[in-house]
């Protein structure tokens, strides 16, 4: 008879010797020299791990009874990257500025001195020197004779204008600015003439009650201002030349 041959087994088979030879259960490697084997779960307790159990750490002292350390009470410093949150109003926003709720406000205005712009820049300097101008006629006691130059006290005389009436459609409801002065250039209404030449006169003001044409004077010497009444015709305006008073 011929003798059989052995063959080497394969891995399957390898796995199947080993599983009949061994029992069944986990398998466990062998524990590392100095290291004790690991319990089921891989938890250790400390006696098969060779060290006592650690204690739990002590408690916490009490916080001191008082008032608070400066360092306690110190605000901490902001990290620049952390994030700005919602924006505070009220005295909270005013605690970062030392409990001063002027302090932001004058911050901005120190700010924006150097750099004046806008309307600002314009007005402000402006108003100053109408100040100092004020302040200067004030010191020189010019204020007075200012006044008196451009507002007399004794108003000057009407002066001939034209010697015959001129003829103007009114409207009803209208108001309109007859000359006093006799200086206009737009006869009979007034123009401006009486405040630049300092005159001390003021244009009569008047509304008319109806629409229709009326007879204004020119010669400033009637009864019935703004209306002609006939003055024109005496021989003291006749005589008096353009412009010279009455």
């Amino acid at each position: 008879m011929k003798t059989p041959i052995p063959v080497p087994p394969t891995r399957r088979g390898q796995a199947g010797i080993r599983s009949q030879r061994e029992p069944p259960g986990e398998d466990v490697e062998p524990p590392a020299p100095g290291r004790s084997p690991p319990t089921r779960g891989g938890e250790a307790t400390g006696a098969a791990a060779g060290t006592p159990p650690r204690s739990p750490p002590p408690p916490l002292p009490p916080p001191p009874r008082g008032r608070p350390t400066a360092q306690a009470t110190a605000p901490t410093a902001r990290s620049p990257g952390a994030s700005s949150g919602p924006r505070q109003a009220g005295p909270a926003r005013w605690a970062g500025a030392g409990g001063d709720p002027g302090a932001g406000r004058s911050r901005r205005g120190a700010a924006a001195e150097p750099g004046m712009s806008g309307v600002g820049a314009s007005v402000r300097p402006a108003a100053w020197s109408c100040l100092r101008t004020f302040q200067r006629l004030s010191q020189r006691r010019d204020l007075s004779s200012w006044l008196s130059r451009w507002f007399p006290k004794t108003p000057a005389k009407s002066v001939v204008a034209l010697k015959a009436p001129i003829k103007v459609e009114l409207v009803a409801g209208k108001t309109y600015r007859w000359c006093v002065c006799g200086r206009s250039k737009k006869q009979p209404f007034c123009d401006g003439s009486h405040f630049f030449q300092r005159t001390g006169l003021s244009p009569l003001k008047f509304k008319a009650q109806e629409t229709r044409v009326m007879a204004l004077c020119t010669c400033k010497a009637t009864q019935k201002p703004p209306y002609c009444d006939g003055t024109h015709r005496s021989e003291r305006v006749q005589k008096a030349e353009l412009g010279s008073p009455l």
